[in-house]
This record gives structure tokens, C-alpha cells and sequence, in this order.
């Protein structure tokens, strides 16, 4: 470790102040001794960098720099020196490449000695925290800390092959990883469902959302910035659907290897036939390709979930090659190409990395896996591979280390949701030498269309647990502890926030149903249950008590599913005349939380005096603890958005800034961001700021140009205000209407025979055949005539997203004609179809509702009058077993008025996700009657 400065010296503190207590950081500090005052930074503070590593620590102090000025602190020059002078912040590093570092306080400067230059990073972010929580910004404890991380590597798994995330979203995570300390992505970027690398010299491999190699190189460029190492896995030999779909000489010609590991799951090529030469070198070929694209000294080549000895015994060539290579069993075929793997990354001077699966599947006989190949161990079997000498990354997925949530928001979530009590109070991993860190890792199994916010929610609370541990910080007295103390560090410099950190909760008269004041009484112990479906209980703060809330955080009673499932659906409200009249929503409870704090931003434009939380109509809240938070500061913010904001066009925001204090607050700065509420991506291209002289006790407005530009995902957008002091915040939603109706598709309902996985159009795994389709006349991107209109198919079947669940949205149309087509189909739909209501806006303003009927997709014997556009004829099954059954595509259609110009139609009401058995009706294609086209 690189020597700091100095500690304080003891014996000029004055006796009359207390040693400072440690300051809040993510994770806590290990190891912090207290002295008396602070530190401050004034306007000639510097960063100075050790001019004998200042080649080594530069750019990270420009980044920490840029940092510190999003948090609200002055921009720092940096400069390089010997030394700091009064009021700077000084940078120095040993030449290792240790992560520990020594952070130095005294009331003159700041020293942030690093064992090595990522040391220094972490002490930069541990100075930042401390910063940001600094009621001004600019003060820091004086005191010293020394603190080493218990793991080398601390990490996260991604499953981007199931369900995509975009590059700005994947960037994000890496900065708020950077945060938090933790040093790895795992990128999990390839599997049965899709192959998201869009490789030079294979057309037709990449799935249509994938990522180029300038995305790579973007991607490890931003992570390498944060210190964040790229560990990128391509999922071979099983796993790999999605690869022998494009390419079928790839699979094995015998049945019984058509399964993923047993025989009641059917997958034909979800693992390649590694007997024939040709699909090696192929293989091979891949291998190299990958690995040249990434940075990473590792390459995780997956490996698992081969099948089972029972079926490789059932299956003549993979026994006759085990004989003719001289094997004891089938299963050493597997293991010998795990070495033949081991070979070819080494020869590209890289190690392999892969699941642990072989003891699972028989264990070895003639083969033993070569020991320089890491293991990631899920299976609760990493003492096993320790004892057998191999190198562990541990993800033991029965110590609550996977992170896969329901496919379905709203249902119970089953048995991989960490249980973050016992992950944070009474976690250990084995001390041996072999274990190379701990590794979260979360799968979208089945969540193929969900935004990146819904992974995220459930990782959110983990990740902070799994970063205390992997460095091995104090515990404090809980885990709910914990979690409002990270609260109050918030997010990363650009990272959106959950909720204001700086915000505290309010206090108030409970309302509601008996046993609502149990929700507000700080005691987790004590809660509220609704006894009837839709409930609200709530907060009143009293005739002069009315703010404009920031933020909510409630905690759930239990780990019961049936609890945590009763508060998806909620909705928090503001309310200008009574606990239950003049209300506004503010926020609402997405999906099923966990039994942990959650925090959500709330959308607030005015004044409230009573606040609630009323849940769903056909839900019974079940609640710990409820409380609304508001900004404690003399200084508020007030966004107002539109509510509606068109892409391409220029609109304005406003930030009211309000002085409750007797002094004139001169020259403040505002800063405006903005990112989706659901994809995360930013809407403007970097903050916007402006500045304002407020008058004592009154109120200033700053105005924002907005536009949006006419890529901009649509959907609801966070924009939040926050003064460049960091004294106040705010928030509101303004939303980004739909273009076209493609923009609307949020559902995979038609795959290709030969790799159905990723379809879902009912919530239990069934799909279109896309052959089936095109047999009818239903071909990808080609035209289908029925019902007096002439539909332009989607050119995204066979596994993208290829219509949109009805639920309310409003596509724009144009021209004129008699009536407007809908192509859909029904899912659960009962024996006399779904009926909606689907409503046509002119450009003049008036409006025309009509109800249409939509039956089921199965349905043998359609209700009268029903007219089929095309007739499937199978239907790839949940099983992965194609079912030769009715399929059905219809046509309704809506009368309109041809003397007047369509604006937009409106889909009908019903569920925002899928979910199982739930009654939906799939858009896939818009069309008008002539006279007349619409967009699409």
C-alpha cells in the first residue's frame, strides 16, 4: 500500500469535539478513526495528482472531477504536484495493482493513497459519497481510514441473450457497479433463445437486437474507464438453440440428445453435436472470433446443462465416438471438449472460465477438466471443485445468489429472489485461496420483452448487500438499516435516483382502515392488512403542513407471496381536499416488490396535504412500514412537463425554484435530466443547466428547450431538477407518444420452428409457427389480404417482438377511409371472443368509439361473423413440441368518418404484461379501408 499523508495529530485536537464518526459510504468503511473539525473545499481548491504517477491516475482524476460537479460541488482544475496545499484533494498510487486504498483527512487537505491506480479509484468514489451526502458539498470529516476488499473479484451477471438491454442502460449499471465497488460484469450474450453478437461473415446468426463490434468496443471502453473489467460469455456447447436454428447441421441426429438435460424438457439443438469434426472447427471458428473482440484475460464458455447420462447412453453416435477416443463414459466426450476449448482460448492468450456441471451429469471417468479452467460454482457445490483444485468464482444459486424474477409482473416470484436478510446478516464464503470472488447473477428466463428497469429493481437491493460483503464492511444492526443508509447515498454522478438521498420522511395523522397508524409507526415489526381489495391509508399532514413530496418508500410485511404480490398494482396518491378527493397519482408499485424498502420517485407538480397509498382494485395491501419523504432544505423544486412531448418537436419544461428564506438566493444553478422510466435510456443528450436569482420567500422559474428527437423510445420519461447545490430536487413525468404501431410491440407471439424458446403470445410458452403462417399466407414483411384490407405483416417474426397486448395505447394514423383494420388475435379469450373498445381520434379533435370482438387464437369454432386472415395450422408448444392445431390470425374492423382525416386510433384496455391465463388481445398490423392509408 502506497504511504498517505499524515494522520491528525492527536494532541492539537481540541478535548471540546468529539472524534468525527465514520462518514457514509457504499459499502461502509472498514477501518475509520475519528479526529475533530473538517475539511473543506473552497474556490482554490485543486486535485493534484502525484506528478511521479500522474500518467497512471490523470484520467481518473478528470473523471472524478466531472463527478464532483454533477454531485454539485465546484469543477476542480486538475493539476499535477508533489504535494497539496491547503483545501486540495491529493492522488497518489503505488505501482501495484492492488484495489485497497488509504483515505487521510485533515483539516488543511485530503490524501487518497491507492495500492494501485483502481485503489485510487475507490478511494475517489468513497471521497465522492462522502461529498455527496455533505450538506454543502463541500465539507469531509477529518479522520483516516484504511480499507481492503475481502474479494478479488466482486461482480454481476447480465443475461442480455434472453432479454435485450441497450448499450446507455448496460453503461449505466457499469457506472453504479463502479459505485458501489464492485469490479466485474459478467455478460452473459448468448444463449438458446438468441445470439445477440452481430459477427462480421455470419448474416443471419444475430438476432435483430444485437451488438456490433463498435457496441463491444464501446461498452468495454466506458467500463475500462471505471475501472469495471468485461467478462463476456458465449454459451456453448449446450445452450445453443439459437445457433443451430440458423445453422442445422449442427445437431445431433439422434432423439434422445434433443433435451435440455432431461427428457421431459424437448429442445431439438439446444446442445451441438460435438462428435463431427466440421461443428467443432465451426465452433472453434466462433470461439476465436469472440474472444479477439474482447479485452477480458477471461472467456466464460458456459458448458452446462448438458443431457443426462441416461440420454447420452440412448444416443449410437456419441457412444460409438466415447469408444473409438478410448473413453470410460459418454460424459468424457463433454469434458475433453472443455479442454480442447481450454486450448484454443490459450493459444489466443486467454483462460477459460465455465459453469460447474460435470458432477451434476455423471462426473468424470477417463477425462479430468483441465485445472488452469475456472470454475463458476451455482450448485452449491464450490467445496467440491475447491478440494479438486480448481480456481471458483462463487453463485451459489441456493445461498440466494440468482436474481430471476417472474416473467410475469404482478405474480409471485418463486425461489430466486435473494433473501437479503440472510445474504447480509449470516453469508459466509469459504476463506480458501481458490475462491476468486462472488458473482451475482441474474437470468431472464422467459422475461424476453421486459425492460431493464424490472431486472434492476430486484438486483438493486443485492447488489448493495453483495458489495458490503464481497469487501467485508461492519454490518450494521439489519439489513433495513442498511438499505435506507444506502438511500441516503443514492446513485452514482448520472445514474438516475430511486429517490431523492437527501429526503426525509415526513410527519403526519394516519388515516385509513383500523391498524393503518402501524404502517407509519417506524417499527417493522408492527404492519397493516387490508381487509378489503383496494384500500388506501395514508398520511395527513395537516392545514398548513402541505409539500411537495419527492419520494415514497414503503417496506412489505413478509416474505409471504402472497404479501409481496398484494402491493403490485398500487398507486400513490396526492390529494388537494380530503384524504380521498382531489387526488392525483403519483407513482405506482410496477410488479411484485421484494421484502425489502422500496423507493420510487413520485411525481409531484403541486402541493399536497394528504397523502396515501391505495392498492390495487383487486388487491388487499399488506405494509410494514409506509413514508413519504420531502426535501428538509428552505430551498424546493417543482418540475412542470407536459404531459405529452413529440418526438422531433420542441417543447418546454419548466423548474419553479421557491426561497423560504429571508435572504435572496442569488445565481442558482439548475440542472435538468431525463430518462425513461422503464429503458432508462437518457432523452437529451446531456444536462441541460440554468441559473436564477430568487428573491426571499418567493418563487422563480427557469425554462428548459426540450426536444425530443425522432429516435427517442417511446413511453414516460423521469425528468428531475435538482439545484447545482444539491439542496433541493424534483420530479415529473412527461411521456413520449408512439410513432408507429411497431414501436408499440412488446410481445414475441410467432417463432420459427427450429427455435420456438423465446416465443410467448400466452403466457405459458406457446407461439405461432412462423412456416405455419407463411404456409397460410401470413409470410414476415409480405402483405395479407382479408376482411377488405391489405395488411403489411411485421418483418420481425420468428422471435422478436412482433405485436403489441392491447392495453390503451394511442398510434397515429393519417389519411382518410371508411374504416380502419386491426389485425390481432385473442389469448384466454372466452368461447364468444374478448370485446374491447377501440377508439378513433380525428385531427379536427372528435372522437368515435366502437366495440369489436376479438376470439380466441385456438378457437376450433370461431363466433359467428368472425373473420380469419390466416390459419396457422401448429402451434410451437411450451414444451418445445410442435402441436398441430388451429391458430388463428383475424380481422376486426371499425367504421370511420371518410369526409374527416384520421389522427389516431386507440387499442383497447386490458393487462400492461403477460401473465398466465390472462385474458389478452395481440395487435400485429394496422391497415384503412380506401380511401386512405395509415402509418405503420
Amino acid at each position: 500500500m502506497a504511504s498517505g499523508s499524515a494522520l491528525p495529530d492527536a494532541a492539537a485536537a481540541s478535548p471540546a469535539e468529539p472524534p468525527s464518526s465514520a462518514p457514509s459510504v457504499l459499502p461502509p468503511l472498514q477501518h475509520w478513526s475519528g479526529g475533530s473539525g473538517d475539511f473543506r473545499l473552497t474556490r482554490s481548491s485543486r486535485i493534484v495528482v502525484d506528478r511521479d504517477r500522474s500518467s497512471a491516475l490523470t484520467a481518473d482524476a478528470r473523471t472524478f472531477a466531472a463527478d464532483l460537479a454533477v454531485l454539485g460541488a465546484d469543477r476542480l482544475p486538475v493539476v499535477r504536484g508533489d504535494s497539496p496545499r491547503a483545501g486540495d484533494i491529493f492522488l497518489t498510487a503505488g505501482a501495484g495493482a492492488g484495489e485497497g486504498y488509504r483515505l487521510d483527512v485533515t483539516a488543511k487537505s485530503v490524501t487518497v493513497s491507492g495500492a494501485g491506480p483502481a485503489g485510487t479509484f475507490y478511494g475517489e468514489q468513497s471521497l465522492a459519497q462522502i461529498l455527496k451526502v455533505s450538506r454543502d458539498h463541500a465539507s469531509v470529516p477529518v479522520g483516516s481510514s484504511v480499507e481492503q476488499p475481502a474479494q478479488q473479484e466482486r461482480g454481476l451477471m447480465i443475461d442480455t441473450a434472453r432479454s435485450y438491454w441497450s448499450v446507455d442502460s448496460i453503461k449505466q449499471l457499469i457506472r453504479q457497479l463502479a459505485w458501489m465497488k464492485l469490479n466485474t460484469l459478467h455478460w452473459h450474450i448468448t444463449d438458446s433463445e438468441f445470439f445477440r453478437l452481430d459477427l462480421p461473415g455470419h448474416p443471419g446468426l444475430a438476432a435483430a437486437k444485437s451488438y456490433s463490434p463498435a457496441d463491444v468496443r464501446a461498452v468495454q471502453d466506458y467500463a475500462a474507464r471505471y475501472h469495471v473489467g468485461i467478462l463476456p460469455e458465449f454459451d456453448i456447447p449446450a445452450h445453443a438453440t439459437s445457433m443451430t436454428n440458423h445453422r442445422p447441421e449442427l445437431r445431433w441426429d439422434c432423439p434422445s440428445m434433443n433435451s435440455i438435460i432431461s427428457a421431459g424438457r424437448v429442445d431439438p439443438g439446444f446442445t451441438v453435436d460435438i462428435t463431427k469434426p466440421a461443428n467443432v472447427a465451426w465452433l472453434d471458428g466462433l470461439v476465436k472470433e469472440v474472444s479477439a473482440l474482447f479485452d477480458s484475460p477471461v472467456i466464460h464458455l458456459g458448458g452446462d446443462e448438458t443431457p443426462q447420462p441416461a440420454l447420452q447412453a440412448s444416443c449410437p453416435e456419441l457412444v460409438d465416438h466415447a469408444a473409438a477416443k478410448g473413453y470410460q463414459k459418454t460424459e468424457d466426450v463433454f469434458l475433453a471438449y472443455e479442454n480442447h476449448l481450454d486450448d484454443v482460448l490459450a493459444a489466443q492468450g486467454k483462460r477459460m472460465q465455465i459453469w460447474g456441471w460435470w458432477p451434476q451429469v455423471g462426473g468424470s471417468g477417463s477425462v479430468t477438466v483441465n485445472k488452469d479452467i475456472r470454475i463458476q460454482a451455482w450448485l452449491g457445490d464450490e467445496d467440491t471443485f475447491i478440494k479438486q483444485g480448481y480456481d471458483v468464482v462463487v453463485s451459489n444459486e441456493h445461498s440466494r445468489l440468482y436474481v430471476v424474477p417472474s416473467y410475469a409482473p404482478g405474480t409471485a416470484n418463486g425461489n430466486y429472489i435473494p433473501d437479503d436478510n440472510t445474504l447480509y446478516s449470516t453469508y459466509t464464503v469459504s476463506g480458501s485461496d481458490q475462491v476468486r470472488g462472488l458473482e451475482m447473477a441474474q437470468w431472464g428466463d422467459r422475461a424476453y420483452t421486459m425492460p431493464e428497469a424490472y431486472p434492476l429493481s430486484y438486483l438493486r437491493r443485492p447488489l448493495q448487500i453483495l458489495a458490503s460483503t464481497a469487501w467485508g464492511s461492519p454490518r450494521l444492526s439489519s439489513y433495513l438499516d442498511y438499505e435506507v443508509y444506502a438511500d441516503g447515498i443514492g446513485s452514482a454522478p448520472g445514474v438516475p435516483e430511486t429517490a431523492d438521498p437527501g429526503a426525509r420522511p415526513l410527519g403526519g395523522s394516519a388515516f385509513g382502515p383500523d391498524g393503518a397508524v402501524s404502517a407509519f409507526d417506524g417499527d417493522p415489526a408492527t404492519s397493516f392488512a387490508a381487509t378489503t381489495a383496494g384500500a388506501g391509508i395514508g398520511l395527513d399532514l395537516g392545514p398548513s403542513g402541505a409539500v411537495a413530496p419527492t419520494a415514497v418508500r414503503l417496506l412489505p410485511r413478509s416474505n409471504s407471496t402472497a404479501d409481496l404480490a398484494s402491493l403490485a398494482g398500487a398507486t400513490v396518491q396526492g390529494c388537494t381536499e380530503g384524504p380521498d378527493t382531489g387526488c392525483r397519482t403519483l407513482a405506482s408499485v410496477e410488479w411484485t416488490p421484494t421484502r425489502d424498502w422500496l423507493s420510487l420517485p413520485l411525481d409531484a407538480r403541486g402541493k399536497y396535504r394528504w397523502l396515501r397509498l391505495t392498492g390495487a382494485p383487486s388487491a388487499r395491501p399488506v405494509l410494514a412500514e409506509l413514508q413519504f419523504l420531502a426535501a428538509p432544505g428552505d430551498v424546493q423544486l417543482a418540475v412542470q412537463v407536459p404531459e405529452k412531448l413529440d418526438a422531433g418537436r420542441r417543447t418546454t419544461v419548466d423548474a419553479v425554484v421557491t426561497n423560504t428564506t429571508g435572504r435572496a438566493l442569488s445565481h442558482v444553478g439548475v440542472r435538468l435530466t431525463a430518462h425513461h422510466r422503464l429503458h432508462l435510456t437518457p432523452l437529451l443528450h446531456e444536462p441541460l443547466i440554468a441559473y436564477v436569482t430568487v428573491p426571499p420567500h418567493q418563487s422563480r422559474t427557469v425554462r428548459f428547450p426540450v426536444a425530443p428527437g425522432r429516435g427517442a423510445t417511446p413511453g414516460d420519461y423521469w425528468f428531475t431538477a435538482t439545484t447545482a447545490d444539491g439542496r433541493a430536487q424534483g420530479s415529473a413525468l412527461g411521456s413520449v407518444g408512439l410513432r408507429t404501431l411497431s414501436q408499440a410491440f412488446d410481445n414475441i407471439a410467432v417463432t420459427a420452428d427450429g427455435n420456438p424458446q423465446p416465443g410467448d403470445a400466452d403466457g405459458a410458452q406457446s407461439s405461432f409457427s412462423a412456416e405455419g403462417l407463411a404456409a397460410a399466407g401470413g409470410e414476415s414483411g409480405g402483405q395479407l389480404a382479408a376482411g377488405g384490407f391489405s395488411f403489411t405483416l411485421p418483418d420481425a417474426f420468428a422471435g422478436t417482438e412482433d405485436n403489441a397486448v392491447a392495453h390503451g395505447q394511442t398510434v397515429p394514423l393519417s389519411g382518410r377511409g371508411s374504416r380502419v383494420g386491426l389485425l390481432v388475435t385473442g389469448t384466454y379469450a372466452p368461447p364468444g371472443g374478448l370485446t374491447g373498445a377501440v377508439t378513433i381520434t380525428y385531427t379536427d379533435g372528435t372522437t368515435g368509439t366502437s366495440a369489436v370482438t376479438v376470439p380466441d387464437w385456438a378457437a376450433a369454432s370461431p363466433p359467428a361473423g368472425s373473420v380469419v386472415a390466416a390459419d396457422g395450422g401448429r402451434v410451437n408448444g411450451s414444451g418445445r413440441a410442435q402441436t398441430a392445431r388451429t391458430s388463428k390470425l383475424y380481422v376486426v374492423g371499425v367504421d370511420t368518418d371518410p369526409a374527416r382525416t384520421l389522427a389516431s386510433v386507440t387499442l383497447p384496455a386490458g393487462p400492461r404484461y403477460l401473465s398466465a391465463k390472462a385474458p389478452m388481445i395481440h395487435v400485429f398490423a394496422l391497415a384503412t379501408a380506401h380511401p386512405g392509408r395509415t402509418r405503420r
